[in-house]
């Protein structure tokens, strides 16, 4: 049976360790996802998968396929028209064909069959089947309308790669991917770019898929509908009940089922980890004073105090010998206490240190036919302290814009704004992107000089002093809501609260939200997200277009 293995894999870029003995196997009909905080080596494995690197120690192996899989061309900034670039990505498959029938017309030539003709004749007639590649042409046009790009069938082929918007760009590679139908599929991140029905129409691809299936992803409603895996890179909590139980883990921890598996397999082992841990404090404490109180027998008792003589003596020896013996035995309870004793769970994590919120009954927001030309639709809307809002709908509907303004009390500049939006001050606010210099709270000495301790529960101590420029994106975003939060705002408002932040991130965020008591107001277009709200939602519109009447 065909498979990816890896076996005790380990690599590095610097002197650290980023992969330790990473060892799993995805077999012929798994679909297998890598998941774990940013930079733990996620992509690292799929290139080495691919090949485009080469482990340290271990081997990446293709069990019962060809080792030859490579990535498409990155169309970022491909020259040339969309049907050569095709050409390049589908080259390796049209190889195929061409020397399948090399080999069919010299064994159609030959006066007797050769052994060697035979066997290569019946292992590319089994890949060929394999990728479907006689019908590789009729394929590109179906995988490019369900990828949502139609305008690139037929003629519009003869596009220029470069007059491409960045999300066509974008799907091309996953496109030519798809149609070329490797023997194993590997993919990072393959949502970006696309929209609900090219996610139902991928998906749908890759739970038909027969081959191993390795991916990665931050769609969690994806993960969701296509895993039958998860495998954890994160494995402290997994580690620390493995060294609970006497034997060792390495790499990552594999969960079988979907992506709520996962989340109920984790939460429990986060909750043994610490049950263990404070059991094997309190089993250590018990040892060591029982292993105190043997000083206390060395000294001997009444006995040995009103004893003389030779009775002093013996009753002395039998103090000491029992002494000894006890703390022989408390020794050896510690060694094999010390074999299994797992680490303190991690005290960094997320913590989201949302403030009471103890506000007056009242409104927090009111909005009154506010709209901006083009871009939001008239609204109106109240919204009580306490409650919860989820704004959703297409781009293009007003979200950021609404929020914006919720933010900094005032329309667009320049924009032809009508209406009013009045809220509670003061708001904390993070918006879509990333922090710049010129933001608020993220002054020239936030910048230079890091967040400080008001990074406490969001970033780990060693990040509090770094400049924001040098964090990775998942850091810069825990930033942006370690300052939103330092001035405990009552009213918060986040722009795609989801973005950038790594899985474990996410679902801390998420149940602060869930626990907070405060006003919150957050835009998003999560699928898992929107699923799991529990409170108000408001749907927008698209605004209609400029200079549109009726």
């Amino acid at each position: 049976m065909s498979a990816l293995v890896f076996d005790a894999v380990s690599f590095s870029f610097t002197s650290r360790p980023l992969l330790d003995r990473v060892s799993f196997r995805v077999g012929v009909g798994e679909r297998a996802f890598l998941v774990g905080p940013n930079g733990c080596g996620k992509t690292t494995l799929l290139r080495l998968a691919l090949g485009e690197l080469l482990p340290d120690s271990g081997a990446v192996v293709w069990e019962g396929m060809r080792s030859d899989a490579r990535q498409p061309p990155s169309a970022e900034n491909f020259t040339g028209r969309v049907s050569e670039y095709f050409d390049e990505a589908f080259a390796p498959v049209r190889a195929l064909s061409a020397r399948f029938e090399q080999v069919t017309a010299h064994m159609a030539q030959a006066a007797g069959e050769s052994s060697g003709d035979v066997r290569e004749y019946d292992a590319l007639l089994a890949e060929m089947t394999a990728r479907d590649v006689w019908s590789l042409e009729s394929r590109i046009d179906e995988v490019l309308a369900g990828l949502g790009l139609p305008m690139l069938a037929g003629e519009g082929r003869d596009r220029e790669v470069v007059t491409l918007s960045p999300g066509q760009r974008g799907r091309l590679p996953l496109a030519a991917m798809l149609i070329a139908r490797p023997e194993a599929l590997i993919l990072d991140e393959p949502t970006n770019h696309l929209d609900a029905k090219g996610v139902a129409f991928l998906a749908d691809t890759i739970r038909a898929w027969e081959g191993p299936v390795l991916m990665t992803s931050h769609d969690r409603a994806f993960i969701e509908e296509t895993a039958t895996a998860i495998y954890d890179l994160d494995i402290a909590t997994w580690q620390a009940l493995a060294t609970a139980e006497g034997h060792d883990l390495h790499g990552v921890y594999r969960t079988n089922g979907a992506y709520s598996a996962f989340l109920e397999a984790k939460q429990k082992a986060h909750r043994a980890h610490a049950d263990i841990h404070a059991e094997q404090q309190s089993e250590k404490r018990e040892i060591r004073a029982h292993r105190n109180a043997a000083q206390s027998i060395a000294r001997g008792g009444v006995r040995l105090s009103e004893a003389e003589g030779m009775a002093k003596k013996f009753f002395a020896d039998r103090a000491q010998a029992t002494s000894t013996r006890r703390k022989r035995s408390d020794d050896r309870r510690l060694e094999a206490l010390e074999e299994r004793e797992v680490r303190r769970p991690r005290s960094y994590n997320l913590t989201f240190p949302l403030a009471p919120a103890n506000h007056a009954p009242g409104l927090a927001l009111s909005a009154r036919e506010a709209a901006v030309h083009g871009r939001l639709a008239p609204l109106t809307l109240d919204l009580s302290r306490g409650e919860h809002l989820l704004v959703t709908g297409g781009n293009g509907a007003g979200k950021t814009t609404f929020l914006n303004w919720i933010a900094s009390g005032a329309p667009p500049e320049g924009a032809g704004a009508s209406g009013s939006i009045s809220s509670d001050r003061p708001v904390g606010f993070v918006p879509q992107r990333l922090p710049r210099v010129v933001d608020p709270d993220f002054t020239r000495e936030v910048w230079t000089e890091g967040v400080g301790e008001r990074g406490a529960g969001m970033l780990h101590p060693s990040m509090w002093h770094t400049r924001i420029e040098e964090l990775s994106a998942g850091n810069q975003r825990r930033a942006q809501l370690a300052l939103a939060l330092a001035g405990a705002p009552s009213f918060l408002v986040i722009d795609e609260p989801t973005n950038f932040l790594d899985l474990a991130t996410v679902e801390a965020l998420e149940r602060a939200f869930n626990e907070w008591t405060g006003t919150l107001i957050i835009a998003s277009h999560d699928r898992w997200l929107i699923e799991h709200w529990a409170g108000r939602r408001l749907n927008l519109a698209p605004a209609p277009a400029i200079g549109a009447t009726g």
